[in-house]
């Protein structure tokens, strides 16, 4: 009995590892009908123009935030973000007119969360924010011509298993009309 269960236990350490799959760098959750999720872009226009800061008043949040600005954050837009500190904690900006092309951005980080995307209270889909090195210019970009309404991001009490925490740092809207 106890030769088998050794000879069962050999087995399995040779056979197991190849039967898990690594957590990918980027979750599959990120692939997402009718939105666009990367990092540096090319079709996000980073004119100023064009650009709103999270710290501007059309940004709105619920729960626990804290805002972050200054060295070292030269890797975000204006050098600021606002990151969660739990889940169930929204960032949301209000579309008033269509738009041509509409994104909310953030930053990727190693212990980056899970952050639910909204328009209008119906859930578009789940982004995955970790990265194994700081990313920044990160965006969903919502592709489908944006009508009017509530885009919102909500955090999750969830993460990759490869990131070290489930925090989410918002850096900016992009709306060019």
């Amino acid at each position: 009995m106890r030769k088998t269960l050794s000879t069962i236990l050999l087995a399995l350490t040779v056979i197991a590892p190849t039967l898990i799959t690594p957590a990918p760098t980027h979750a599959t959750t990120n692939d997402v009908p009718l939105m666009n999720i990367d990092c540096n872009s090319p079709s996000i226009n980073f004119s100023p123009e064009y650009m709103i800061d999270n710290t501007d008043p059309s940004v709105k949040y619920t729960g626990v935030w804290r805002s972050e600005s200054g060295h070292p954050l030269t890797n975000a837009y204006n050098g600021t973000q606002h990151v969660s500190m739990g889940g169930g904690y929204t960032v949301s900006y209000t579309v008033t007119t269509g738009a041509y092309r509409f994104a909310m951005g953030y930053v990727m980080r190693p212990d980056g969360g899970k952050v639910s995307v909204f328009y209008n209270g119906q859930l578009l889909g789940i982004v995955d924010t970790y990265a194994p090195t700081l990313q920044k210019n990160c965006a969903v970009e919502f592709y489908w011509g944006p009508g009017p309404g509530k885009y919102e991001f909500r955090t999750m009490a969830a993460h990759n298993p490869l990131s070290t925490g489930s925090r989410f740092f918002f850096d900016f809207v992009n709306l060019e009309p």
